[in-house]
């Protein structure tokens, strides 16, 4: 591992110092992705399809990720905790349009490349200091009200809709988490994991939804 791995990041309101254990909430707030992930496997028989399985596996290690990243607060943590979160957008987006939109897999794969390309310019685009870094968040928000607008199953639409709402509020509580450190010390960080562990939550009881239509 090289130094520049292990440098430390500040990004947060709550962290005061490089300390292993300066941001408690922040950190211990993503047990609510893992809390989510043991509903949903809980919910699951054996016979439930392998995707919605690694699905919910991945809400687990979203939350594993951003923990040890508000632990260690170091660059090559930063890489497992965005890596994580990347993996499961590109997953679900290809098995949303897939089962939700009757896709064929290759065209689903196209649309998910399109959607990471047109949020990395949006990230590019969106890199005003008042969104605190939360740019690379506004594409997948996008592509979830997409796909919420364009949903034709009605108990599926309505729970795309409240994920792509709660994700609108755990972007702004993102961002908004340094501009509120002189009256909040603690921050409004710890409210994007927890809005985001519902977010994650809603998204996967929409596929489920579909799929015992």
């Amino acid at each position: 591992m090289s130094l520049h791995a292990l440098e430390p990041i500040d990004l947060y309101c709550e962290r005061t110092s490089a300390l292993l254990w300066a941001e408690p909430v922040n950190a211990l707030s993503n047990l609510a992705f893992m809390f989510a992930a043991w509903l949903l496997l809980r919910g699951m028989d054996r016979g439930a399809p392998a995707d919605l399985r690694a699905l919910a596996w991945l809400t687990g290690l979203v939350g594993a990720g951003s923990l040890v990243f508000h632990t260690v607060a170091q660059v090559w943590a930063s890489a497992l905790d965005v890596g994580f979160i990347a993996i499961f957008v590109i997953v679900y987006l290809h098995r949303a349009l897939v089962r939700l939109h009757g896709w064929r897999e290759p065209g689903a794969s196209i649309a998910v490349t399109a959607m990471l390309v047109m949020s990395a310019g949006i990230a590019f685009a969106a890199r005003a200091p008042a969104l605190n870094g939360s740019g690379i968040y506004l594409g997948p928000w996008l592509a979830l009200i997409a796909l919420a607008l364009s949903c034709r199953q009605h108990l599926a639409g309505r729970w795309l809709r409240l994920a792509a709402a709660l994700f609108a509020v755990s972007i702004l509580l993102r961002s908004i988490d340094k501009a509120v450190c002189a009256s909040f010390p603690l921050g409004t960080h710890f409210g994007w994991h927890l809005l985001n562990a519902g977010v994650l939550w809603c998204c996967i009881r929409a596929l489920q939804s579909a799929d015992h239509r």
